[in-house]
């Protein structure tokens, strides 16, 4: 089997709540993302978006989730987007609420993220996740 020589390997953490998420680092500023292939967009939580210096692109439109209820959302604009050690180039997040997620995943005793990397970035990166070695392949 061939390899690509310029293959990003990214260390990934399995969770207490048995999730996947990698360290990353959104415009500069640390940040924990939850891997969900079965999320279409990739998101940051709305209460973060100073911290993590986006700014707002576009309206707000109404988003559905694995819940039943839809919640606001709003594109943020293009990020500079490191995951591990390595620079993977601009990516835009949406914007939401993401207060019951950090609820569940903090009432099972686990740690909050600060955002989940969905199934846009995954698709678009032509990701492999590699479920024994606890990496994310691109």
């Amino acid at each position: 089997m061939l390899k690509n020589i310029s293959s990003k390997h990214i260390k990934l953490k399995l969770t207490k709540t048995r999730h996947l998420v990698c360290q990353s680092r959104i415009n500069g500023v640390k940040a924990v993302l939850l891997i969900d292939t079965g999320a279409s967009n990739s998101c940051i939580a709305l209460a973060e978006k100073n911290n993590f210096k986006i700014t707002e692109n576009g309206e707000p439109f109404e988003a559905t989730g694995a819940g039943k209820d839809k919640v606001k959302a709003i594109l943020g604009h293009q990020c500079d987007l490191i995951l591990g050690r390595h620079a993977v180039g601009k990516h835009a997040f949406v914007l939401l609420d993401m207060q019951h997620i950090n609820d569940t995943l903090m009432r099972e005793n686990g740690k909050p993220i600060n955002g989940i990397l969905g199934a846009d970035f995954l698709i678009e990166n032509r990701a492999n996740i590699d479920y024994k070695n606890k990496s994310l392949n691109l």
